[in-house]
């Protein structure tokens, strides 16, 4: 795992240098070349991944063949920035610099405000089921997506590391397209990027 996904996913509160040196593959000397200090190397990763939340862009989906055919992208976006930023990271960010954590909850917010009213437009337009409830159906991804990282849960319920998120999405799909629409959503637009989370995701499950 990079240092980055260390971060996001598990906090920072007891990482020392040493292990930062050693996730970088670089001497603490040489790390100390680049970062005066461990909050350096927090404020580093954390501008990172708020470049990253803006790299990640949430269509309009003005009408609804728009709308079906961006939900794959949108609900991998959404996967990717929620599964990336765990509570305990958020936590550790609070505690540690307070002005930087406004920023990221800001931005974070700003982020999941655009897709929810993705998911209103899709409903209006006819895409989304009517029963859809956009803010819920954010709710339930931030509920849901850090249990499904934890190895015991998946386990528990017999899940594969390899199977998770592509079925997921599907579920997802279907809660979300009206049932005459399914056939068109076209999920492989996303296969190479959702390979890329895949991998990522069996990383974390056998830290």
């Amino acid at each position: 795992m990079t240092i980055t996904q260390t971060i996001v996913q598990n906090g920072f509160a007891t990482l020392k240098m040493d292990r930062i040196a050693k996730l970088m593959g670089v001497s603490r000397a040489k790390l100390y070349q680049y970062y005066s200090s461990k909050d350096a190397v927090i404020t580093a990763v954390v501008e990172q991944y708020l470049q990253f939340m803006a790299e990640q862009p949430v269509p309009t989906g003005q009408d609804a063949a728009a709308s079906v055919r961006q939900l794959p992208c949108v609900l991998l976006s959404l996967i990717t920035l929620i599964g990336s930023s765990s509570h305990q990271f958020r936590t550790d960010l609070a505690h540690s610099d307070s002005d930087l954590s406004q920023r990221f909850e800001r931005e974070y917010a700003d982020w999941l405000a655009r897709a929810r009213q993705f998911l209103t437009t899709g409903k209006a337009n006819g895409a989304y089921n009517a029963q859809l409830n956009p803010g819920l159906f954010l709710i339930q991804l931030e509920a849901t997506i850090p249990m499904a990282m934890m190895p015991a849960v998946l386990s528990r319920y017999g899940g594969s590391s390899q199977d998770v998120l592509p079925d997921y999405l599907q579920m997802l799909m279907t809660q979300v397209v009206v049932p005459a629409k399914w056939a068109d959503v076209d999920f492989s637009t996303i296969t190479s990027a959702l390979q890329q989370l895949t991998i990522n995701y069996q990383q974390v499950l056998t830290k």
